[in-house]
C-alpha cells in the first residue's frame, strides 16, 4: 500500500497537485492490485482527487460520501466502538504526542495480538527497521503503518532505511 497524508501541518502533507502526479505515476501499482490510502485530518481534499484512492483513513472526520468499504477505520484506544462488518480494514495505534497518529512512539504491540486476530489490522507507531519483525511477531498484523521510522528527517523517506524494514519484516 501507499499512503499520502493531506494534513497541511504535518511533515507529510501532500498537496493536491502532487498526488497527482504520484497516483499518475503509481497506476501500474495499482492495476496490479495494490493499494493507495489517502490519509486525511479534520478535512478532505476536492472529490476528484479523493476517488482516485482506493481507502481513505480520517481523522477528525467522518468521511461523509465515503462508502465504508473504502474507509480504514483508525482505533486509538478500548474506547472506541464500532460495527466490525462496516469496514474492511483497520489501523490500530496508540496515540501520544502533537499530531494525529503513533507520532513515532513504539507501544506494547503485544496488546493488538487479540484485535489483529479478529479483524484486519494494520499496527501504526513507533515502527522501525529495528522492532518491525517484534511487531509482526506479537501481533500478527494484516499489515504495518510506518512513516518516521523510515525517515532521515520529518518527511523525507530514506530509500536504505525502507529496504531494511522490508527485509526484516521478512525474518
Amino acid at each position: 500500500m501507499i499512503g499520502l497524508v493531506y494534513y497541511l501541518p504535518s511533515p507529510r502533507h501532500v498537496g493536491v497537485a502532487k498526488m497527482y502526479e504520484i497516483l499518475n505515476t503509481v497506476e501500474p501499482f495499482q492495476q496490479s492490485g495494490r493499494k493507495t490510502v489517502l490519509v486525511v485530518v479534520d478535512q478532505l481534499p476536492d472529490a476528484s482527487i479523493v476517488s482516485r484512492f482506493d481507502f481513505v483513513q480520517a481523522y477528525g472526520i467522518k468521511p461523509f460520501g465515503i462508502p465504508a468499504v473504502r474507509q480504514i477505520c483508525v482505533v486509538k484506544d478500548n474506547s472506541t466502538f464500532f460495527d466490525a462488518v462496516e469496514f474492511p480494514l483497520y489501523t490500530l495505534e496508540i496515540t501520544e504526542g502533537k499530531l494525529p497518529g503513533g507520532n513515532g512512539i513504539p507501544w506494547d504491540w503485544s496488546v493488538a495480538k487479540t484485535f489483529c486476530e479478529r479483524y484486519p489490522t494494520l499496527i501504526a507507531g513507533g515502527i522501525t527497521t529495528e522492532n518491525v519483525a517484534d511487531v509482526i511477531r506479537q501481533a500478527h498484523p494484516f499489515g504495518i503503518d510506518v512513516s518516521s521510522g523510515v525517515e532521515s528527517s520529518p518527511g523525507v523517506k530514506d530509500m536504505d532505511k525502507v529496504k531494511r524494514l522490508i527485509e526484516n519484516a521478512r525474518l
